[in-house]
């Protein structure tokens, strides 16, 4: 369970990194008890887009080694300006974290910053003027004849000055599950409790079927200086790898690669979080106690991360099927006999139904995501076919 503990806080500090940057330190101690608790905030502001901000919650309770982390759900995210402009957030699902902000047109001349509000204080990051990116002139992939891996590189047009670039990847994918099931089992009201309903099982339309559908993953990729290119085009640079075995290249990904400039505090505060992370094993072990953060607190209590402003991005896409690249899927669906559990412990367990015959009632069950695209084991989230969506000619 450690180990796993281990690999878990690994990918979280991982994530964390690539998303979070900073301008300035500060000395901080991780607190004692699951009470205090340090606030973690994460996310971009960025000129006519979609922005996502992510809320969470780390503490070390006395006597223990492992900190916890939580979601934080019950808090306001807004975005302003320093010209009055305000772009109010939403939730997004229960229990994530998530907000979302539609952020309108940036102007250069002026400063943005979020102000997020939580049950342990109010926050707000350091103002600052967005900024223009260069041309991303082309995006391409090359795939190893070692082992198979996709390869995404991009190409800048030449800026003709010191840049710092920084690298956001949207996968729009389609997905078939192994699996397709006719059946679904419909809980009863309070079902399990000793007055509670039994459940039922209903035949699913085809239109309704879920065996088929659309997933979105969204991720900063990768960041750099075009100082190692003569301060000129950087060229074919790669940004991220794909297994063959990765579910976006199971039928057909729609890539989208957006450049965004950053600056060089951002820069040197990703290659040093990048560094202490493989080095140190991680933010939260037992290390240097400083923390760069944007992020102001009103009151006693810190947070931690980085909110960057971007001007004009600059986007290029590109589809990759996975009949081209030799996809090799290393999921293993099965099914399984009631044996004996009712099918509400099986649904409360994650189970789905796979075939059921009315008749004598006997019914074959399987793990959820064998038969819904829509389930979490295939990544991003699920969503409607995108209106850009280009079908393989």
């Amino acid at each position: 369970m450690l180990h796993d503990i281990h690999h878990i806080k690994r990918a979280f500090i991982f994530c964390m990194t690539l998303l979070t940057t900073v301008a300035c330190t500060y000395d901080y101690e991780i607190p004692d008890s699951e009470t205090e608790p340090m606030v973690v905030i994460f996310g971009q502001i960025v000129s006519e887009s979609e922005c996502v901000f992510s809320l969470h919650s780390t503490a070390r309770p006395t006597g223990e080694l492992e900190e916890i982390y939580s979601n934080i759900d019950d808090a306001t995210v807004v975005v302003k300006g320093t010209d009055g402009q305000v772009f109010e957030g939403h939730g997004v699902g229960n229990f994530t974290g998530r907000f979302i902000v539609n952020v309108g047109k940036l102007s250069s001349d002026q400063k943005y910053y979020v102000e997020v509000s939580t049950p342990y204080g109010n926050f707000a990051s350091e103002p600052m003027q967005p900024l223009d990116a260069p041309e991303l002139t082309d995006i391409c992939y090359e795939q190893s004849e070692v082992n198979k891996s996709i390869n995404v590189m991009v190409t800048t047009e030449d800026p003709h000055a010191l840049v710092y670039l920084l690298w956001q990847v949207d996968d729009y994918y389609e997905i078939y599950t192994p699996l397709t099931t006719q059946w679904k089992y419909c809980m009863g009201q309070n079902e399990g409790d000793s007055d509670g309903q039994n459940g039922t099982f209903e035949k699913i339309s085809p239109e309704a079927y879920t065996n088929h559908g659309w997933r979105h993953a969204i991720a900063l990729a990768n960041f750099a200086t075009n100082e190692d290119y003569g301060c000129g085009a950087i060229t074919k640079r790669s940004i991220y790898t794909r297994t063959i075995s990765d579910h976006r290249l199971q039928t057909r990904c729609c890539t989208r690669i957006k450049q965004m400039a950053i600056t060089r505090q951002e820069y040197e505060y990703r290659r040093l979080m990048l560094n202490q992370t493989y080095n140190m094993g991680g933010l939260f072990t037992p290390m240097p106690s400083e923390l760069p953060t944007n992020i102001k607190s009103v009151g006693e209590r810190k947070a931690i991360g980085y909110i960057g402003v971007r001007g004009r991005t600059s986007m290029k896409e590109m589809y990759i099927n996975g009949s081209d690249v030799g996809y090799k899927s290393q999921d293993n669906p099965q099914t399984f006999p009631q044996d004996g559990l009712s099918p509400s412990a099986l649904v409360n367990r994650g189970y789905s139904v796979y075939t059921h015959t009315p008749n004598t009632g006997d019914t074959m069950w399987t793990f959820t995501w064998c038969v819904d695209y829509r389930d979490k084991y295939w990544g991003g989230d699920a969503i409607d076919r995108p209106d850009f969506w280009q079908n393989k000619q």
